[in-house]
């Protein structure tokens, strides 16, 4: 970017055609959500005063958000917040990112808790590892009468997630326990679940390396690292879980895209039927879903 290089219009183009230079996908749209960022102003907002010029000092925190784009930090970082399941959430460095293949597994959530036989008056979910919180707080908003009770390991997800749930009005349906799997759960939960949800950690210890940089270098390796096989949280879940669920209760778990066959497998064992494989958006196996 010149420093003749002053309007809104020309630092757009000229952003994008480095994006483009440095292999960052969707270059423009990273270059307009990041000058939006800084000016406070919407994408459509941006069109409207193409010719604005910039202050200096304008020009200066929009270079830096560029450099650290161009770098690899995900552009929800660099914004502070991304969207999921048409509501904003808060980001944070060091938590999980929600990404857009997880609202399926919040669809199918709430189709098993509103649809058919299911139509509990007061029904109660368990969310193992909520990060952000984008999946337990969506639930609630979506479903009124919906309790969350979501457990996170580490205290700066929790803090976020109980940050995104007061936010989003649903704090006093969402309570978010420290702690790992089902351990933090008050034990007057036990037996009383109607649907568990969880996106564990599922990649493969040995493919981690070879994630793209945004995820890899910036995502937390407890939210990904998966295990030898990329199992070891399902083993654990599937372990737990029965303790927790009424009977006739719910499991929804995100999955990766080659692993149905071995998830529906361990919940088959654990005492789980009617099991479904539910695919994404691109057609990719994503959600499992069963009943105790």
């Amino acid at each position: 970017m010149a420093e003749a290089l002053k309007s809104v219009r020309e630092l757009i183009q000229a952003t994008a055609a480095f994006f483009e230079k440095r292999g960052v996908d969707s270059a423009r749209l990273n270059a307009e959500r990041l000058l939006g960022h800084v000016l406070g102003l919407a994408r459509i907002d941006l069109y409207l005063n193409h010719d604005r010029p910039l202050a200096p000092e304008e020009i200066d925190r929009y270079r830096e958000l560029v450099r650290q784009r161009a770098a690899g930090v995900p552009l929800q970082t660099l914004l502070g917040e991304t969207e999921f399941y048409g509501r904003v959430f808060q980001v944070e460095r060091g938590v999980f990112i929600p990404r857009p293949e997880t609202e399926r597994l919040v669809e199918a959530a709430v189709r098993l808790l509103t649809g058919g036989t299911s139509s509990w008056l007061a029904p109660l979910a368990l969310e193992i590892g909520c990060g952000t919180g984008a999946v337990a707080c969506s639930l609630a908003a979506e479903i009124p009468r919906l309790r969350v009770h979501a457990s996170e390991i580490d205290p700066l997800a929790a803090a976020l997630a109980r940050a995104n749930a007061r936010r989003l009005g649903v704090a006093a349906r969402v309570e978010v326990h420290e702690g790992s799997w089902c351990e933090p759960f008050p034990p007057t939960l036990r037996g009383h679940a109607h649907l568990l949800v969880s996106n564990p950690p599922y990649v493969r210890r040995g493919d981690l390396a070879g994630l793209p940089r945004e995820v890899a270098e910036h995502d937390p390796v407890a939210a990904l690292d998966g295990g030898p096989d990329g199992l070891d949280a399902y083993r654990a879940i599937a372990r737990e879980a029965p303790a927790w669920l009424m009977p006739g209760g719910w499991i929804a778990l995100e999955i990766g895209e080659d692993q149905a066959l071995d998830v529906t497998g361990l919940l088959k064992d654990a005492g789980f039927s009617s099991l479904a494989v539910k695919q994404d958006y691109c057609d990719r196996d994503r959600v499992v879903t069963g009943r105790l």
